[in-house]
């Protein structure tokens, strides 16, 4: 499977308000990057038990690529969670 990442947009921070298709993502992602004094962490509940977890707010930008990656490269799905929308 070819990795990839999709960016979401967490809304205005309530939970309930995220996409449906964002949801999904959460719900599919082997690894998530939010920001995490930004998005409120209820936003993440959907996520798997084996999904692996990282608040972008105690990484640089290096350490955030590298994570994105290697996650890529060996076939992963990454979703990175902003606040607001994105688009």
């Amino acid at each position: 499977m070819k990795g990839k990442v999709i960016f979401i947009g967490a809304g205005p921070g309530d939970p309930d308000l995220i996409t449906v298709k964002g949801r999904r993502v959460i719900e599919q992602a082997d690894v998530i990057i939010y920001a995490g004094s930004l998005v409120n962490k209820d936003v993440l509940s959907p996520a798997r038990d084996d999904c692996e977890i990282h608040n972008s707010a105690y990484l640089n930008l290096e350490e955030t690529d590298n994570i994105i990656t290697e996650a890529v490269k060996d076939g992963k799905l990454v979703a990175r969670v902003h606040t607001g929308d994105p688009s």
